[in-house]
Parts: C-alpha cells; structure tokens; sequence
C-alpha cells in the first residue's frame, strides 16, 4: 500500500488528527501514524505545533504538544540560548491557557510532559523551574527566567493559586520528578539535571504543603490525593539521590505529619496507605523517630482499632488489606526494635502482627493477609535467630517476650493451615488451591526455623496437640498437626533424642484408625498419615517394633487409587532405609506382593516401587543361598509374565478380561474397546520388564567397598547358583528383545539393568560378568532402536570395567572397538551426524579406549577401519551437530597430547598424526573462520591450543589451512566466504597470535575476535 502524501493545509492536517482517533482498519491507522509524524520531525514541526496549540478541539491540542516533545528530543540543538528561553515562555504559556480554556486533563498533561523534556534538555537554562512554574501559574502567563528575582517568596506565591492552578502545578511536579528520575543518575550527562532538580526540592515542599491543606471540594480532595503521589515520588526519589540530604530529604520530612493526617480521610485512606507502605519498606531510613513513635501512636488510635476488627473479621477488600500491609511495613522497618523491645507498646504491637494470621475465613480463598503477615513473621524469626545466637551463651531479656509471640504464631498458622472442607475446596478455582498448597509450604518452611529455636518443645508441643486432636476427633486439627510433624522431620530424625515425643505419635490408636480405611477418617488425613511414615524412615530403624504396623498399613493402602501411589513411594522409601532390620520378612513381602497382584492390577509406577523396595530387602540378606532363593522367587514371577505375553502372541483366544494377568496388559484395566493382543503382549512384557529394572536398582549396595585393580582374583568370585541365575537373567532379556525387536523402550529398559550392575563391586544377579555383556553389545546390529541409548550403555560399561580389575579389560575392548567403528560406517555416508546419538556416543566410546589403552585403538582391524574414524571424526567437526561436534573435539585434544608407552606404539601415532595434522587443521581453520556457532568456540579452541604446544609442524599446519579455502574435497581450510573480508595479513597475525600465546587461556579471546571478524562483524582485528 502506498503512503499517504503529505498534507499541504492546516486543515488537512487536521482532518488527518482527527481520522486518528476515529474508527479505522489498523493499515489506514498507521499509514496515517506515519505521514504525522513525518510532519512531527519535518522543519516546520515548530511552527505547526505552534499553529495548533490553540485549537478548541482537545485530540489536536494534544498532537501540538505532542509535537512539541518530538521537536525538543530531535531539534533542540539548534535552539540558541535566546530561543531556548522565548520557547520556554510560550510553553508555560500555552500549558496556562489550556487550563483557562477549560481543555481536557489530558492535554494539560502533555504540556506538562514538554515542559520536563524542556527542563532535562536545558535545566541551566531554567534551574529554579518549580519556582519560576508557580510564579508564572500566579502571574497567568509565561515571562522570562530574569522576572524570578523580583517575584515573593515561594509559600506566598503557592498561597495566591486557586485550586485548579494548585492541581496543574501539583501535575507539574510530579511529573517532573518522575521523568527525571527516569535518566540515568550515574551518567556526566545528566549530573547537572539531578543536582539542579534536588536544588527545587525545598520549592516542591512548599507547594506540597499546600496540597496537604484541608480540601474544601471534591477538586480540593482529589488534589490531596495526587499530593500523596508527588510526596510518595519525591520521597523515593531521595533515596535513589546522590545529593546533599539537606536539599531534599530534611524539606520533604516536614511533610510526614500532613500526610499522616490523612489516614482519617476515608477517600484518602488508601493513597495514604500505600504511600508510608512503599517508603517503609524501600526507605524505611527516612522516616525518623519521631515519625516512627507518631506512626506507633497512631496504629494505637480507635480509629486504627476499628480498621484491624475490621481485618480480623474478614475485610480483605483493598482498604482493609491495605491497612494489614501498613502494619507489617512498619513490622519489618522496625522489626530489630519490636524483638529487642520489652515495652507494653511494642508487645501489643507484636501481638496484633500475630493476630493477622488468625483472622475469619479460610487461607487465600477469603484470607489476603496471611501469606504477607507469614512473610514478616519468617523475618522476625531469622532476625531472632541471628540475635540469639550472636549474643553467645547469655539469654537476652527480650527473649521470652518474643518466644511468647512465636507460641502465638505457630498456634495461629496451625490453625489457618487445616484444610477446608470437601464441599468449600470443590468451589475453589486451580490457582486458589495451588496458593493454598504454596502457603502450607511456606507454614513448613517457618516452623523450620522455628525448631532452630524452641527444639524439643516445638516437637512435644505438636506431639500433645496430635493426641488431643486425636482424642476428639477434630480431623482437621489432627491432619494439620501430622503435617506440621512431617515438615519438621529434616531437623529431627535421625537424633534419637526426640524419640520419646514422636513415640506419643506412632505409639497411638492414629495408625490403627488409617488402617480402617476412609470409613473412619478423611482420604485427606489418611494421605498425610502415611506420609508421615515416610519421612520418619530413620525412627523406625531405632524402633523395629513400630515397623510392621507401619508397612501393613502402606502395603493395605496400595490398592486404593488414590494413595496407592503415595504408598507404594512410602513403602520403597521406608524399605530401603530399614533393609537391614527386615531380612527375616523377605518371604512374607514377597507374598504380600503376590496377594496384591492376585486380587487387582496396581498402578505400574506403584508396582514398581514396592518390587524395588522387596529387591532392597534381598539384597541386605547376608547368607548368600538364602538371597538368590528369595530373589529367585521374585524374579520367577516377572519372567513368568513374559512367558504369558508370548504364549498370548501367538495364541490370541487366551485373551480373557477375567484374568488377571491379561489385565495387566490393559491401560486402563477396563478400556472402553479392547486393544490389539500383540498390544496387550507388548504391555505386559514392558511390565515386567520395568519390574525386573526397579529390582535391579533394589539389589544395589548401599555400602562402598573397596576394589583392587590389581587382583586378578576377584575376577571369578561368582557361585555356580549365581552364574546360572545370571545367564536366565540374560537369557530372558535376550528373548525379550528378540520377540519385541521393533520396541525401543525394551531396549532402554534392558540397558537400564545393565547400568544398575555398572557401579556394584560385589557379586550380585546383575552384577553380570564381562564377557556376557560384551557378548550383548556386539551381537547388535545397526538396525536396533535406540542404538544411540545402547552406546551410551557402552560407554558406561567401559568405564565401569576400569574401576574393575584391568586383567579382563583389554579382552573387552578388542571386541567393543569394531564394533562401535561399524556401526558408524553404516551412517549415510555423506551425513555422519544423521543419528546424533551414534554419533556422540560412538565417538566418545573410542575417546574413552584412547585414554587408558590406545595401543587397543592401533590393533584393530582392518587398518581402514581405524581411518574411516580418524576422517569420521573430522567430518563431524566441520558438520553443525554441537553433541557430536564436542565430542569430536575432546577425541582431538585428547589424541594430540597422547602419550604412548611403548615405541611401537608412538611410531604408529607419530604416522597418523603427520597424516591427519593437516586435515585437523583444516577443519579448525574452517570452523574458527566463521562456519562454527559461537557457544563452540571455546570447545573447539581446545585441540587447537594442543596442536600448538604438542606439534611442532602446527604452524606449518595452521598456515597452509589460512591459505587454502574450504572448496576442496574434504571442506576444510578458510571459508571461502571470510577470505574476501578477511585479508593474508590479518589471518598471519591471528596465527602469529595463536603461536605465540601456546596454549593459554587467552587463545579463547583470539578465536572469537578472529571468528567475529570473519562472520563479517564490526570489529577491526587489531595486530
């Protein structure tokens, strides 16, 4: 769409103002945007602000000022000093008559904002502008900066302005300050402005002053509330200020007793509120004592009494909130003297602070104070906290004043914590219950810090209140007593010194109610019940006899479908951490498990969960014979599953929905429509695979035992029960994967087992041997899924093997290392990083077999394999793939500074280096020469540091890459797109450069210079 024309009238620039604030589609808008404010920035902008600013209609009144900022930001250079003041007349003059022609606030306004953008271009020029404003406001017109000098004093001219020239100059220096506060205080360039806006503060006062009057009007009343916001503006810009505080924070103090006054005021109520609230908590310095005893005093009036009944009763509208704001903003300003003050005024003070957090109506949904009140209340307790242990062994006086206050504070937030009931929370909407979630959490957070405090009375205080609730029954009370418990047990469990209180808890009738089920307590309490089970693990390893009624009631909620998951995290927790006490009930977990799974289908991460914390158990029995048994008779029941989802393979008509074990193919167990059987078989088989997996986690040790590299003995420590458990193991995950051998996640699972056998040191059913493992890897072909997932395994499995005993490690390696390069000879040829998995993983597997036994590397066969790597790896350097690139680069760095250990073997590396040097070299140059991302540079900055300090033909290398450009064979050398921007003479010393620094960190700083100066960027390389 073509633009429009330029207007060539008055009265078509008018009609275009007014087309702008009229009904049009978006294109015609800002066609017409464009075309004003192209007039805006024209030559003549002054001359049509001028023409305009008279207008009777306010939108184009509004332009002319509007017009006047454009010219003063982009034009006012080209002012003389004498034009700079005849513009200043006529502004203010203009601002003036707008107010006398009755023209809209708004426009005002503007002519306001002009005259700050006047004041911040040429504040020498008009230094005193407060002064001179009101006294042209008095005057009804603009006159010049010189009249000042014979003008009255500042508080008679502001006395001489009626209301509505008081309201504009009130707008005036608020905005003023604003605007001004805006710019940067730290900046030469506006320095001046600052200190020449501080010198006008005693000015601002005065008419402040005048703004704080009693009103006599709605105009009068509504100026006494901007007054509040110049104050409030001013105030916080003080702080910010570098200046003297005698030129503005001694004036702007006279003004707090007026504005105090206006509290009473209930128009003014929430102005004023919100204004000490903000300097409270962002200036709290100034305010001084007195205005602090005045503040005091005055939360102590009946009108302030009246206000917090008010907030006590459920008020949280915006002016009761307010008011609790207000409060707690003088709490946290004077929160070291409320601790430290013993005085009845502080303690009632203290105690109305607590009050807050017991006010009607439930927490967040009708509660807006808690949460802040709670926020104070932290810091009043880390403040005490910082007090009392800071004053050494000797308790300070304010101390059971304030341990009276915190008795309070932990009762109230008890209390507003309990939850409502089903019917109240139903009507919540997401966020008020997620704020209710967030502020229970804040409540654990606090009692945290209130434990450092009070300690063992805290516990027996929550202990004595758990059996009352108990006692009657007040379900509410009694689950918001076990969370309290549950969030304080990270500082108590595991000092037995506490035993004796939480016994009051887990000795009780409470655990015998859960187990009834939710007939005869909420699913709420019951939830929070066996949590606390859980996150007492360590008392119950003290106290065995406690043990049994607490699983029984987990494993009796596993099959609820609500707690079932919540319990089954329980039961493998508490497992875990007791192993050792419950050996002896292995048999009888196993057939709790098998009682579950016969009369339901559990959730599968709940199943897994309770298999992990049977596996837990076994693995802490210490006769061997009797472990295998018992992990035997676990393992059976997985392996039977698989057996059942192949027979249900290849017999379809053994679907049966009355089974059980079909079930466990189902997700949902009762799906609206049956699901194909070879669905169904594969849902089942990943079930028990991901058993098997959580019973490997289970069966790890716990305890690290130490491993002698040397001692070839502990290779074959494995009993004949064991191999053969070992090799059914294997077998079953072989068969698996070959009946579902298009299925991913069945690989993952398998490797999942694997790992969990990777960092065990003793004998164990997977903890497999060598060669089984290496047999499993090779025998994968490239074709399987998650291939990428298998190599990464590998590279665990390698680093494993040398934490193990070295004479089995080269066996492995020899076997490994083909069988990586092959697979990565089967990736399209011209896009080694099509599967950035194999690649990355691949290519660290062999970095891996390089740094502890490269003579393996040279010994594979064929040769061409080994450089089918070597060019591999640099094809992916110079590919875009960061995984795969990075670990490109390590393998470099880590070949450049190899260093071999026999002669035979340095000849071959010595070859090899002399052969890919170049070609490296090439391939950095390319990438270093604008063809790498930024974020790699630093990586790739490594191998080139090492050829450096390693080759003594690296110069040489470097130099020939400089000079040879990327349109060869392999893609290597300077990019041919940097090489007209980037000059012989620049590439020389950026090598020179390089050399020279060999290898320090600053090398990193040269290559980004080096590669912005090829991507084409501003920067000049300097030599």
């Amino acid at each position: 769409m073509d633009p429009l024309p330029l207007p060539t009238s008055l009265a078509e620039v008018e009609a275009l103002i007014r087309a702008l604030y009229q009904p049009n589609p978006p294109e015609t808008i800002s066609r017409i945007q464009e075309v004003l404010q192209r007039l805006q920035r024209s030559p003549e902008g002054w001359q049509l602000a001028e023409s305009l600013i008279a207008h009777p209609e306010d939108n184009i009144r509004f332009y002319a000022a509007l017009t006047l900022i454009v010219k003063l930001n982009r034009d006012s250079a080209g002012l003389n000093e004498d034009d700079a003041k005849l513009l200043l007349e006529n502004i203010i003059s203009w601002t003036i008559q707008s107010l006398s022609d009755g023209a809209a606030p708004f426009v005002t306004k503007k002519l306001c904002s002009a005259l700050i953008t006047y004041f911040v271009l040429f504040s020498h020029v008009w230094p005193a502008c407060v002064r001179h404003f009101i006294y042209c406001l008095d005057l009804g017109r603009g006159v010049p900066v010189e009249n000042l000098d014979d003008a009255l004093s500042t508080d008679i001219l502001v006395g001489n302005l009626d209301s509505q020239k008081l309201k504009v100059a009130i707008w005036f220096v608020t905005s003023l300050v604003e605007e001004v506060g805006k710019t940067d205080m730290n900046s030469i360039k506006y320095a001046d402005v600052h200190q020449r806006l501080a010198k006008n503060g005693q000015d601002a006062t005065c008419l402040l002053a005048r703004g704080f009057a009693p009103p006599i009007d709605d105009v009068g009343l509504k100026t006494q509330e901007e007054t509040l916001a110049c104050f409030q503006a001013w105030i916080l810009y003080a702080q910010r200020a570098s200046s003297d505080v005698d030129l503005l924070v001694t004036p702007l103090r006279q003004l707090v007793d007026p504005a105090l006054q206006c509290f009473t005021n209930e128009h003014l109520f929430q102005a004023t509120a919100e204004l000490f609230s903000d300097v409270l908590q962002n200036y709290s310095g100034f305010f001084t004592k007195a205005h602090y005893d005045a503040l005091s005093s005055f939360f102590e009036s009946q009108w302030a009494a009246n206000h917090y009944q008010q907030i006590l009763h459920g008020n949280h509208r915006e002016d009761g909130i307010s008011f609790g704001l207000l409060m707690l903003a003088y709490g946290d300003a004077q929160v070291q003297a409320l601790l430290e003050g013993t005085d009845e005024r502080s303690q009632r003070f203290l105690e109305s602070l607590s009050g807050l957090l017991a006010t009607d109506g439930y927490l967040v949904g009708d509660d807006a104070i808690f949460v802040p009140a709670l926020e104070f209340w932290s810091t009043f307790i880390e403040t005490m906290i910082d007090c009392t242990f800071s004053d050494g062994d000797q308790s300070p006086v304010w101390k059971p004043y304030a341990e009276r206050h915190l008795k309070a504070v932990v009762t109230n937030s008890w209390r507003k914590i309990q939850w409502p009931s089903a019917e109240i929370f139903a009507e919540w909407d997401s966020a008020e219950r997620a704020a209710f979630c967030d502020a229970r959490k804040d409540v654990a957070d606090m009692l945290q810090s209130v434990f450092t405090l009070e300690g063992l009375d805290l516990i027996s205080f929550f202990a004595n209140l758990f059996l009352q609730a108990l006692a009657s029954q007040s379900w509410a009370e009694l689950e918001a007593t076990a969370f309290c418990l549950g969030a304080l047990s990270d500082c108590i469990s595991e000092d037995s010194k506490y035993d004796a209180e939480l016994s009051k808890v887990f000795a009780s009738q409470f655990f015998d109610l859960l187990g009834q089920g939710q007939t005869a307590v909420p699913l709420r309490l019951r939830q929070t019940g066996l949590s606390l089970i859980e996150r007492y693990c360590e008392y119950f390893e003290r106290h065995a006899d406690y043990l049994p009624n607490a699983l029984n009631l987990l494993f009796a909620a596993v099959g609820d479908s609500v707690l079932g998951g919540p319990s089954a995290r329980s039961i493998s927790t508490l497992c875990s951490s007791c192993r050792t006490i419950l050996t002896g009930e292995a048999g009888t977990f196993i057939r709790h498990y098998q009682d579950i799974r016969g009369r339901q289908v559990l959730d599968a991460l709940a199943e897994e969960r309770i298999v992990l914390a049977v596996a837990s158990i076994i693995q802490s029995i210490t006769d061997e014979n009797e472990k295998l048994q018992k992990f035997e008779e676990l393992y059976t029941i997985f392996k039977k599953d698989f057996e059942f989802a192949v027979q249900l393979r290849s017999q379809p008509g053994l679907v049966d929905l009355t089974n059980p074990n079909v079930l466990r193919g189902l997700d949902p167990p009762i799906p609206s429509s049956l699901p194909l059987v070879e669905g169904i078989s594969l849902h089942i088989a990943l079930r028990s695979m991901r058993c098997i997996a959580s019973m490997s986690k289970g069966m790890q040790d716990v305890k690290e035992s130490p491993v002698d590299l040397e001692d070839e003995s502990q290779v074959a420590r494995t009993s004949e029960k064991l191999a053969a458990l070992q090799a059914d193991i294997v077998s079953l995950l072989i068969g698996v994967q070959q009946v579902f051998s298009t299925t991913g996640e069945i690989v993952e699972i398998i490797c999942n087992i694997l790992r969990a056998g990777f960092s065990e040191t003793e004998p164990g059913p997977f903890v497999f041997p060598a060669d089984i493992v290496t047999n499993y890897f090779v025998q994968q072909p490239f074709e399987t899924p998650r291939m990428g997932t298998l190599l990464s395994t590998a590279c665990s499995f390698v680093g494993s093997l040398y934490r193990g005993p070295k004479a089995i490690v080269p066996n492995q390696l020899v076997r490994l290392v083909p069988w990586v390069i092959a697979l990565l000879q089967k990736l399209p040829a011209p896009e080694p990083e099509a599967d950035t998995e194999i690649s990355q993983n691949g290519i660290c597997l062999i970095d891996r077999v390089l740094s502890k036994y490269p003579e393996v590397l040279f010994q594979v066969q064929p040769g061409q394999m080994l450089e089918f790597f070597f060019m591999f790896t640099l094809k992916v350097l110079n590919g875009k793939e960061p995984l795969p690139k990075t670990a490109a680069a390590d393998f470099w760095s880590n070949f450049i500074t190899l260093k071999p250990p026999s002669p035979d073997l340095a000849s071959h590396v010595s070859n090899a280096m002399s052969y890919f040097g170049p070609l490296l070299a090439q391939t950095l140059i390319n990438n270093i020469g604008g063809n790498a991302a930024r974020s790699e540079l630093d990586k790739l900055s490594e191998p080139l540091k090492k050829l450096v300090t390693q080759q003594v033909q690296a110069q040489a290398w470097l130099e020939g890459a400089l000079t040879r450009t990327d349109e060869g064979e392999n893609g290597g050398g300077f990019p041919s797109a940097a090489a007209e921007r980037v000059s012989m003479a620049e590439r020389a010393a950026f090598l020179k450069k390089v050399v020279g620094l060999r290898g320090a960190r600053q090398t990193n700083q040269v290559v980004r210079e080096f590669w912005l100066l090829c991507r084409g960027s501003s920067f000049a390389y300097v030599s």
